[in-house]
């Protein structure tokens, strides 16, 4: 509608000026070189617009023979990256495909028509790992390390291309590389922190959870519990390496664990690992009280067979009736908990107070247990069937009865669990990866068909329990396959032999 009254305005006003020239006649006259030009004002007018019209006309032809080579090489540079372009895009489709042919192809086009080093080289070094040319996708992301702008790329890549191969030395080295051109980057920092875990270089990780925290990476309380795990394994360490010295040596290696076990406890108070540790290292440098105070604070919200471990050990210059009140004293703190009612049982067994053990596990074991007896109590019944009646054949009834009972709660991870923690999962090198939780039942039934399970019932039918037999002849044969790592059994206690009670009644004082 515009263009059609702006189209409109120009023909009116070119008419209008028509009507008034040809109501205004007059003469154009130009005298030049004695001659005399003589014309109406129209055609004169007229001329000097054809004149004007041929003079830019002339000037638009000059101007384009002058700028036709650039606009020419414009246009095959257009043409060309187009062709970069859709040769790029072709070759990460047939990335996506997994089709390693056309994707190697493409990249040698894209290469060669586009200056692009990022793209082309990235999907160069792709489609060499597509084909499985790892030399090949090495070299292409060793190349961006050349240029500033492509450096970082090439560094991931390389860290992927190391951590494929197992080497986790490189692996470290291009994330370091990564961490310090990019501190901001997740991964850099994330990969930074789990390989010197796996490493077990606990101080390389305390600085680099140091550098996350500062760049504000993850949240304050993941922070927290990764610190504390680190206190504690560092502090495990230095426990450790206390054992081989001596003198002063000794005194101030241990003073240095039990700071940092401290620490952990400060930061997560309720880490069984790192208070259990925190109390242990306590008694061991004369500060028994600390200690103490530590298992009673944790006992009371979480109690844990390691904690329990802990405090017998705290005691274990005392009698075995002062003991089995120290027990009853810190299961006072949460009475009701299975493991208040386990250590009970355990302490009362030290003092051969039959009585006090049995009544401790009869919710889990008595004639009206209403919960079913885990693999532990299963063995502490039968320790004391054996201790109090001297009944063999109903103590190895028990130690039958637990090889089907449900497993007690262990460290367990990925392809792994023990009953004792550990920083590390070490079937697969995760960092904090070890959860307190009973295993899963279709592993536990595992386990317990497995060779040790059959071992163990055998030896069971081979002594005094014939009533054993029945239930040795219906366990299935192990399956294929199963998981050495995955098979942990509670172990048997040693047959006392003939004179088994009497060795009892010596050495009960020191057994728990």
């Amino acid at each position: 509608m515009l263009r059609a009254l702006y189209t409109f305005l120009i023909i009116a006003v070119l008419s209008g000026i028509a009507i008034w020239l040809a109501d205004n006649p007059g003469e154009l006259v130009m005298h030049w070189r004695g001659y005399e030009i003589r014309t109406s004002f129209v055609v004169g007018v007229g001329v000097m617009a054809l004149a004007a019209f041929l003079v830019l006309l002339a000037y638009r032809i000059v101007v384009s023979f002058i700028e036709t080579p650039a606009s020419v090489s414009s246009y095959l540079e257009k043409r060309r990256q187009q062709k970069g372009f859709l040769a790029l895009s072709r070759g990460m489709v047939a990335v996506a495909a997994g089709d390693a042919g056309d994707a190697k192809r493409y990249a040698a086009q894209a290469h060669k028509l586009l200056d692009a080093p990022p793209l082309t080289l990235l999907l160069a070094a792709q489609a060499a790992q597509l084909e499985g040319d790892e030399a090949g996708a090495t070299r292409h992301f060793e190349k961006m390390l050349a240029a500033p702008e492509t450096e970082f790329l090439g560094l991931r890549g390389l860290f992927i291309q190391a951590r494929r191969a197992g080497d986790r030395d490189g692996a470290l080295a291009h994330a370091r590389r990564a961490f310090e051109l990019r501190p901001q980057t997740l991964w850099a920092a994330q990969a930074v922190f789990e390989i010197e875990a796996a490493e077990e270089d606990w101080g390389g990780a305390l600085k680099t959870l140091d550098r996350v925290v500062k760049a504000k990476l993850i949240p304050r309380d993941d922070a927290r519990r990764r610190r504390a795990v680190l206190l504690t394994a560092q502090a495990m360490t230095a426990a450790e390496a206390a054992r081989g010295q001596v003198g002063d040596a000794r005194t101030h290696a241990l003073e240095e664990a039990s700071k940092l076990a401290s620490e952990a406890v400060s930061l997560e108070p309720r880490f069984v690992p790192a208070v259990a540790l925190a109390a242990e290292l306590s008694a061991s440098t004369g500060r028994s009280r600390k200690g103490i105070k530590l298992i009673e604070d944790a006992w009371g919200v979480a109690p844990h067979p390691a904690l329990a471990d802990a405090w017998l050990d705290l005691f274990e210059d005392e009698s075995g009736y002062a003991r089995a009140e120290r027990a009853k004293a810190l299961a006072a703190r949460n009475p009701d908990h299975v493991e208040s009612r386990i250590l009970v049982a355990r302490g009362a067994i030290g003092a051969r107070d039959w009585k006090q053990a049995r009544e401790a596990l009869a919710p889990y074991a008595g004639p009206t247990a209403e919960e079913q007896p885990t693999q532990r109590i299963c063995e502490l019944m039968a320790e004391i069937e054996e201790g109090e009646f001297g009944d063999r054949g109903a103590a190895r009834s028990w130690l039958t009865r637990a090889l089907h009972a449900p497993e007690d709660p262990q460290w367990t991870g990925n392809g792994y669990r023990s009953p004792r923690w550990s920083p590390i999962n070490p079937v697969t090198g995760e960092f904090d990866a070890l959860e307190w939780t009973a295993p899963v039942m279709a592993l536990a039934a595992e386990d317990r068909t497995g060779p040790a399970a059959i071992s163990r019932e055998s030896s069971v039918v081979a002594d005094e329990a014939p009533e054993a037999a029945a239930d040795a002849a219906r366990l299935t044969s192990p399956p294929a396959g199963a998981s050495e790592v995955l098979a942990f059994q509670p172990p048997l206690p040693d047959d006392p032999g003939p004179d088994g009670d009497a060795g009892d009644k010596r050495e009960g004082e020191n057994k728990w």
